[in-house]
């Protein structure tokens, strides 16, 4: 049950604007910064964080650069690494039951340290 579980993060239930703010306040940005970087107005960022105004795929595509993310990361809040792995893993003919069970267990492992990590962080903010 916890793989079919390992899908899904509170991220998933973010807004891609929410997403983006997330991340910028991860890396200690300003909408300033960003808008600087990405050649937009604080304003357009502004709006696209509070999802007034949905970004052009370009715009996406810059602002998980300038972010550290992928444009999956930012559309549907699934981190890449996850979301393949275990079906990949699985489907493996070359790896034995125990190397798949092995690594479905340290994918699980980087999963729930990832998530202490983000319930430590947002109880400092």
């Amino acid at each position: 049950m916890l793989l079919k579980f390992l899908f899904f993060s509170r991220d998933d239930l973010m807004s891609i604007g929410q997403r983006i703010r997330k991340r910028r306040q991860e890396l200690n940005l300003t909408q300033q910064d960003l808008a600087d970087a990405l050649g937009l107005t604080p304003q357009h960022i502004s709006l696209i964080e509070q999802d007034k105004r949905i970004p052009s795929l370009l715009s996406l595509v810059k602002l998980a650069e300038e972010l550290g993310v992928t444009v999956g990361y930012l559309a549907t809040g699934k981190v890449g690494l996850v979301i393949g792995a275990i079906p990949a893993i699985k489907a493996d003919q070359k790896l034995s039951l125990k190397a798949k069970k092995a690594l479905i267990k340290l994918i699980e492992e980087l999963y729930r340290a990832e998530e202490a990590n983000e319930s430590h962080a947002s109880g400092q903010s």
